[in-house]
């Protein structure tokens, strides 16, 4: 029987090549500039992780959960903002505690791009959860975006491994600070161990703090005779930047 991978990439993991181009993370600070806490809950079917490579021949950073499949589960992810590089990413730091474990895992630093592009230099990688969250950190994911009069916007990538699209729809714009937008990802192995796979991802977005307050994506991987997908929830719950209400 094949068995069928997922990329959790672009919007999931981010395809960023590690190229002398792309910007290591800055040293970060003793202080975070901003602490975000989010709670989330993974549902699985039979997922497992894969890697693929990028446009220039390298082996791209989107290797999902350092190739560990997507734990079903629910738990804590903890972002400290710690500095703005040169161009323009934030760089982060993220750790995952699970409900079932005691301490937050091992903690990344990793620059994340309005593009919903991410960058984690080391070798060993976030997990396929930790890197769908950090898809959505970077600055102005929305105002920055290149929407059409009709609330659209999409991107493309194409090697010889594989094609990507995702397309971007407004689908709510709320009040102005608050909106909802949908992304459908579509990517397609040329040679792999999978054939398609689909990412449906609708993201409560605050425009104000610049920050998604609750993410709901399901993906599905799809090969042979064989269909796999995972359900993922993030929800805002601590954000540094909020006061307290009196």
């Amino acid at each position: 029987m094949r068995t069928l991978a997922i990329v959790l990439s672009l919007s999931i993991c981010g395809i960023v090549a590690l190229t002398a181009q792309t910007p290591a993370p800055a040293s970060p600070p003793g202080k975070p500039l901003r602490h975000l806490e989010y709670s989330f809950n993974v549902a699985v079917q039979g997922l497992q992780t894969s890697k693929v490579t990028g446009t220039n021949g390298v082996q791209t950073v989107n290797v999902a959960g350092n190739l560990v499949p997507p734990e079903a589960g629910n738990g804590s992810i903890f972002i400290d903002v710690l500095s703005v590089a040169p161009d323009g990413a934030l760089v982060v730091r993220i750790s995952e505690l699970l409900q079932s474990e005691t301490r937050p895992r091992q903690a990344y630093t990793c620059n994340v791009y309005g593009s919903t592009s991410v960058f984690c230099p080391s070798t060993a990688t976030p997990s396929a959860t930790e890197w769908l969250l950090l898809s959505y950190l970077g600055r102005q994911f929305i105002d920055a975006a290149p929407w059409d009069a009709q609330g659209h916007w999409q991107r493309k990538e194409q090697s010889t491994e594989f094609n990507t699209e995702e397309d971007f729809t407004l689908v709510d714009a709320g009040d102005g600070k608050k909106v909802i937008v949908r992304e459908i990802k579509t990517m397609q192995l040329h040679d792999g161990p999978f054939d398609t796979q689909t990412s449906d991802i609708t993201i409560n977005y605050d425009r104000a703090m610049e920050v998604p307050t609750v993410i709901h994506a399901d993906v599905a991987t799809a090969g042979g005779n064989e269909t796999n997908s995972a359900s993922y929830v993030f929800m805002l719950v601590k954000d540094s930047f909020v006061k307290p209400k009196p």
